[in-house]
């Protein structure tokens, strides 16, 4: 396939580059991950038809009122649907098929060198972001790589982070709810598919993964959308922004303000953990329009 020319518009670029390298990945990683999340909806229909069929519908729905925002905020302005579905897969199916046995690993390690108790409190605070944010932007990168220029600016990448991070949340939120189903320890198939879609979706789901990747991908965006700075600002901007992002998911999985969930504050505690995130991720998003605008 021979490159589009240099005039050619970003979207007219295509996505589909069996020349590159990082397409391959990109692909392999995805049936991967595919492969994974079909044996486990096949292991809860198998034993929880109910909880499993229902939950795939529940989550699917949650979906679409992320995507009316996205629109309605101009995340998807300038490029048809495609690199957003790839983005959102591999979120869904590519990082979360890699991020799965990294957290047992490093659940593992924790309680090894430190202690199962040290573990249980603190491991999702250390395994979540450590191993989730680089391998959700990686699909970041792998997209920039497969179609290199298509992306040319802040906020079309940050865009794709927010996809990214919206497919590993929903995925991952479904893995929950099976599991939960699988687990639960009456015969209720509906109560699971309820009790995460209030806890996960709804409690939790406003400062979640779309957030945190919209974060760390706004540092890819500078770092591609000016080659003319030098190269270290660059990528200090590009790890600060996966920093922030690092610091904000381990915060939110930390046990920090647990004494709140259990007294009179806890109405407290969800805004106290999440605001920071969503502030963040808009803050940044409206920086990134307005240097592209100018």
């Amino acid at each position: 396939m021979k490159p589009a020319p240099a005039s050619a518009p970003s979207s007219a670029l295509p996505l589909f580059q069996p020349r590159q390298p990082a397409f391959w990945l990109y692909a392999l990683l995805l049936v991967g991950g595919l492969h994974t999340a079909g044996m486990m909806a096949l292991g809860g229909f198998t034993v929880m038809p109910l909880s499993t069929g229902l939950g795939l519908l529940v989550w699917t729905l949650y979906t679409l009122p992320p995507l009316w925002l996205f629109r309605k905020l101009g995340l998807f302005r300038g490029q048809p649907a495609t690199p957003f579905v790839m983005a959102f897969a591999w979120g869904g199916l590519g990082a979360v098929y890699l991020a799965v046995p990294a957290n047992q690993a490093i659940f593992g390690l924790a309680a090894k060198l430190v202690s199962p108790e040290f573990s249980h409190a603190w491991g999702a605070a250390i395994a979540g972001p450590s191993d989730e944010e680089p391998l959700k932007l990686l699909g970041v990168v792998l997209l920039l790589l497969i179609a290199p220029g298509r992306f040319r600016t802040i906020p079309s990448i940050m865009a794709l982070g927010a996809l990214v991070g919206l497919g590993f949340q929903v995925v991952e939120d479904y893995f929950y709810t099976v599991n939960a189903a699988l687990g639960h320890p009456s015969a209720n198939q509906i109560e699971p598919v309820v009790q995460n879609l209030i806890v996960r979706g709804i409690l939790c789901g406003l400062w979640s993964h779309a957030a945190y990747s919209a974060v760390a991908a706004f540092g890819v965006g500078y770092f591609v959308a000016h080659p003319e700075a030098p190269f270290a600002r660059r990528l200090l901007v590009a790890a600060g922004s996966l920093g922030a992002a690092w610091a904000m998911h381990g915060f939110w999985n930390s046990p920090l303000l647990a004494s709140l969930m259990g007294g009179t504050w806890f109405f407290l505690y969800l805004p106290l953990k999440g605001l920071p995130v969503v502030l963040s991720a808009i803050i940044l998003w409206r920086v990134a329009r307005q240097e592209s605008a100018a």
